[in-house]
């Protein structure tokens, strides 16, 4: 037997593991009793709002039945953004008559005063709804991306009403950290966090927010874990194992730094999965599974450390179109992709990473750049 073949048997053995449930959560709250499902409240920083542990990503193409479902539920933490096409407005039908039971999020990817106003207006008049609970500046991944005026228009959105709370989502939580410390400047933070992205890199981040009363919502919980990924099997099955999301949330909320979490769900089913990471405890089963799925994705996923940045000699933002294939192979999401990828300047598109003989970058954690970069620049151009 081959290493490949013995390593793929390995993994697939390992993908089956169930992940173990029980009627009691971590934490010490409350269980789950004779099967009934109960949500799990969490104070957001200093905002004080409580939400609950799974909160939902609206995404581009909201599931109108999926999320009514949500709100069913219980759930009450909704996040979308002026950038998701159509998702405020599809959003705006769900959400007729339950305002006052939801915590509303959304975003602002705009650079100037002006727009960032003029975007929250767009955002209100989208949802039919006289404020929002959080105002984000979408996706600032640099101290750069938020100048003075950025923070202004933050402020004076809170100052108006029509945002009780205001911050910024961030892939590179590091490089945010002293600008998410300015004293009197943010509210939140959101930024990725999971078991495969791991908590070594983030850790001293997340912590300093904390610790100064941010509220920390956790994105990308579980974009690596829905099996989607097509590069590493010859025949994957579409999900080789449902638990594996649950797991993913359930390692993210063992850590009380993080207040909630905002997977996209597609389908009642995978809702209600992730639904029992609120009271599910985090278990061996649970850490053995993520493990081996964690290697599966190795070659593939990146973790977005970022030891990266400004490695590649011809100038590409590696993390970032990495992280835009991503969008497609792991949640199935080409639209996404290939919107984020036609952003980036000409000079970057252009690139072929097949040019070059040898690539530059040494992934610490195992991916395959330079194929992962000519996939990107093949299927997203």
């Amino acid at each position: 037997m081959d290493s490949n073949q013995s390593r793929r048997q390995f993994l697939q053995a390992g993908l089956a593991l169930p992940a173990a449930a029980s009627l009691t959560s971590p934490g010490g709250l409350p269980a789950v009793l004779q099967g009934t499902p109960k949500v799990e409240l969490r104070t957001l920083g200093k905002t004080g709002l409580r939400v609950t542990g799974l909160g939902y990503g609206i995404g581009f193409n909201p599931v109108v039945e999926v999320v009514e479902k949500a709100i069913d539920m219980g759930v009450n933490y909704f996040d979308t953004s002026r950038v998701y096409g159509d998702s405020e407005k599809i959003f705006s039908g769900i959400i007729k008559g339950k305002r006052d039971k939801l915590i509303i999020a959304t975003k602002s990817g705009s650079r100037t005063k002006e727009a960032i106003l003029k975007d929250l207006d767009t955002s209100l008049g989208e949802m039919g709804i006289d404020y929002v609970d959080i105002w984000h500046l979408h996706a600032r991944d640099t101290p750069e991306s938020i100048p003075d005026e950025a923070i202004e228009a933050l402020h004076e959105g809170r100052k108006s009403g029509k945002a009780r709370f205001v911050g910024f989502t961030t892939h590179d939580p590091n490089a945010m950290l002293d600008l998410a410390l300015k004293p009197n400047a943010f509210d939140v933070v959101q930024l990725t966090y999971s078991f495969p992205i791991g908590g070594g890199y983030r850790d001293r981040a997340i912590n300093r927010m904390h610790e100064a009363g941010l509220g920390l919502i956790a994105m990308k919980v579980v974009i690596a874990l829905t099996g989607i990924n097509l590069t590493v099997f010859d025949s994957p099955p579409a999900r080789p194992n449902g638990d594996g999301p649950v797991a993913g949330i359930k390692w993210v909320l063992q850590n009380p730094a993080i207040g909630t979490t905002v997977p996209f769900m597609q389908s009642i089913a995978e809702l209600e999965m992730n639904f029992r990471a609120m009271t599910e405890p985090y278990t061996p089963a649970d850490e053995k599974l993520l493990y081996v799925m964690n290697e599966r994705i190795r070659p593939d996923y990146c973790r977005m450390c970022n030891t990266c940045s400004g490695v590649c000699p011809r100038g590409l933002p590696v993390a970032d179109m990495l992280r835009f294939l991503a969008y497609n192979d792991f949640a199935g999401n080409y639209h996404q992709a290939k919107s984020n990828f036609q952003e980036l300047a000409k000079e970057i598109k252009d690139v072929r990473c097949s040019d070059c003989s040898s690539c530059a970058i040494r992934c610490p954690n195992g991916v395959q750049v330079q194929a992962r970069l000519c996939r990107a620049q093949e299927l997203l151009v």
